[in-house]
């Protein structure tokens, strides 16, 4: 398997089914917590996970549904010249099925994955219980392994980083954030919108594949 790009989507969880102690130590530690609880793996989860392979040029998106039912075969559609497969899991389903996809992985491409959607996995595995196909948790600086965007343009933290949806603007990439962002998940996710969350989070990575593609002869 050649190189797979991934993005995440993360919501905080609600705060009865959080240990108390521990929601209240965030809280006391930094302002603004609650706003923030889907920022972090011990107070937030993971409603989906896409995962994009270049050469089979196919998008599977793994998300949660609180519609799903037993009979649920996924949904099918094209978009550009990539494939794209929806399928509802639970959050233990949604990370086994990435573990799954990414194992054989020559290169892993991200926009800002280092940081924040490869160590949120991992401990949200943990907290799972499954175990890891791999170790996704690569050294910082092996772009063979593992090519951050966000890092690489950033030229690892000398100079001042922007958001995805201005770096598409600045190099003429479709934007994902056209009908939403990453600040609306959360809305969507209580209005019930768990399709369109999927379908955000497809044009996340496929934004992020595009971008690469742009830059990486450059870096």
């Amino acid at each position: 398997m050649g190189e797979i790009c991934f993005d995440i989507e993360t919501l905080g969880i609600d705060d009865e089914n959080l240990d108390q102690k521990v929601l209240e130590y965030f809280v006391n530690r930094e302002e603004g917590f609650k706003e923030k609880k889907g920022l972090y793996p011990f107070s937030g989860k993971i409603i989906a996970i896409s995962v994009l392979d270049i050469d089979k040029k196919l998008i599977e998106t793994f998300y949660h549904s609180s519609q799903f039912s037993l009979f649920d075969t996924g949904f099918v559609d094209d978009y550009s010249d990539f494939k794209r497969v929806f399928i509802v899991c639970d959050e233990k389903g949604i990370i086994k099925n990435f573990y799954d996809r990414v194992k054989n992985a020559s290169r892993f491409i991200t926009f800002n994955g280092l940081r924040f959607d490869c160590p949120f996995i991992t401990f949200r595995a943990i907290i799972n219980g499954i175990t890891p196909t791999r170790n996704i948790n690569t050294p910082r600086f092996k772009k063979e392994e593992h090519y951050d965007i966000y890092d690489v343009l950033t030229l690892s933290g000398l100079i001042k980083g922007n958001s995805l949806d201005i770096y598409c603007k600045v190099f003429d990439i479709p934007s994902p954030k056209v009908n939403m962002s990453g600040k609306d998940v959360e809305k969507f996710y209580r209005e019930e919108k768990f399709l369109e969350i999927a379908k955000y989070c497809s044009l996340d990575v496929y934004s992020t594949f595009l971008l690469y593609q742009k830059i990486k002869d450059y870096f």
